[in-house]
């Protein structure tokens, strides 16, 4: 799903993977299917969606992790799914990648400093003998003491290790970082802390970033634009606020009703009810609608069109918005 029409950094269009099953050759898993959307230079979209919509698959065909893909992620011009891996590799350099446990993202046979200088070594990024100089200040531009360089990842904090995984992507300088639920491990203040960071990051160095997290608040807290992904489909995209302030799609309404509140005095979080259907046998029509109140008779047989929900760049992929 897109409304934006100008130049994008990355720009997915109609992306779609699956997974072979085992025991079943001729069986698949569609796990995305046919998201589009753009990336700016220096900008965080952020992707939101409830466990198994697809969001992980998304990243892994972006960083070339998942290669039975089809559609277009024009990366620069030049599309990443259709990359031979010398290519790819190249292009690791401008694309670097956050994951959720960086515990298990690290070597712990490696020092923080050994971990850092793996990336300047593979892409032979400036002398060798300056290498370790610029693996300390990228500690330091993630607000981190340079003598955790001698340290291993198990010597530290885990709000340390994450901020070592922020270090690792950046120290490359990257034109996007694709960051794959980096703090729902972390507590509510070391979360607030990596927000900020992300932020600061952005504004300072231009970097663009694709985060992922099923966690509404945080993206909220971070993102300038949205998408809302749900069974694979992509089914609401646009401006931050708009979306958090006017969600147009029912699915993105109950994800925002089931928030807690900070206020005690405001209402019990609503949670979504239904469970979400099988990936192996998606719904027909709108793939919501045997969860949502307000199906309409159209959504049970056909897909609906991606459209304009009332405001520019503000589109969704719903019946109830047919005019």
């Amino acid at each position: 799903m897109t409304c934006a029409g100008d130049t994008a950094l990355l720009s997915v269009r109609d992306l779609r993977t699956s997974y072979r099953l085992q025991g079943a050759p001729r069986r698949t898993l569609e796990a995305v299917h046919g998201a589009s959307f753009d990336i700016h230079a220096g900008g965080i979209v952020g992707l939101v969606g409830e466990s198994g919509s697809g969001k992980t698959s998304l990243a892994h065909a972006l960083l070339g992790l998942q290669r039975q893909c089809s559609g277009q992620a024009l990366f620069d011009g030049e599309d990443l799914l259709r990359m031979k891996a010398s290519s790819l590799r190249a292009v690791r350099r401008d694309v670097q990648a956050i994951f959720q446990d960086p515990l298990a993202s690290l070597s712990p046979r490696r020092s923080i400093l050994q971990s850092l200088l793996e990336p300047l070594d593979h892409f032979r990024i400036g002398p060798c003998e300056q290498r370790p100089n610029r693996a300390r200040e990228a500690l330091e531009a993630v607000e981190l003491d340079p003598n955790l360089a001698t340290r291993y990842p198990h010597e530290i904090s885990g709000g340390q290790r994450q901020r070592v995984a922020l270090a690792r992507a950046m120290v490359t300088k990257p034109r996007l970082i694709i960051a794959d639920e980096p703090v729902s491990s972390l507590d509510i203040p070391m979360q607030a802390r990596m927000i900020g960071l992300f932020r600061r990051l952005r504004d300072r160095t231009g970097v663009a970033i694709l985060f992922i997290s099923h966690d509404l608040s945080v993206v909220r807290r971070l993102a300038d634009s949205v998408l809302v992904m749900y069974l694979g489909h992509i089914l609401e995209t646009g401006p931050a606020r708009q979306v958090f302030e006017q969600p147009a799609h029912p699915y993105t309404q109950s994800l925002l009703k089931a928030v807690p509140a900070a206020d005690p005095a405001h209402a019990s979080p609503e949670i979504l009810a239904g469970e979400t259907p099988s990936p192996l046998t998606p719904p027909p029509g709108c793939v919501f609608h045997t969860r949502c109140k307000e199906a309409l008779p159209d959504c049970r047989r056909i897909e609906p069109a991606i459209q304009e929900a009332g405001a520019p760049e503000h589109c969704t992929s719903c019946h109830l918005w047919n005019p």
